[in-house]
Order: C-alpha cells, then structure tokens, then sequence
C-alpha cells in the first residue's frame, strides 16, 4: 500500500496479500477529506455484493472501503 489513498482498481485479494491484519492505517471518513483516524485492520478484506472491497479496522463496526485507507508510515 502507498502513502496514496488506494486506487479503485485495488482488489480485496490483493489488499489482503500486501495488507496483513493488524497493519496500522489511516482511515479518511470522507474521500478526498485530509481528516483521518489511526486503526488497525482486524480482518481481511472481502467484496460485497457490489463488489466494494471493504475491511474492518479497529474504532468501527462493520467493513469500511480499502479506498479510504493508507498504511501508516
């Protein structure tokens, strides 16, 4: 993962291959904002029915969007 928020072409497979759980990450609530908040993904990414890769990050409940994600440097 890059500083860069994650590109939409980002899969949850790959995410997770380059992402191992526990990796601290900045999550950016609304895309595009500079606000964000220090987690740790706690699970591996899986796609809804949507195909929307999503996540679960520690200060949330339910999956959120690996396109509002950045490794922590």
């Amino acid at each position: 993962m890059t500083k860069a928020r994650q590109p939409e072409t980002m899969t949850a497979a790959r995410f997770n291959a380059e992402t191992p759980i526990g990796t601290a990450v900045r999550y950016y609530p609304v895309a595009g904002q500079s606000d964000y908040h220090l987690a740790k993904t706690r699970s591996e990414a899986w796609e809804l029915g949507s195909g929307e890769p999503v996540v679960m990050i520690t200060g949330r409940t339910g999956g959120v969007s690996i396109h509002h994600l950045t490794r922590e440097p």
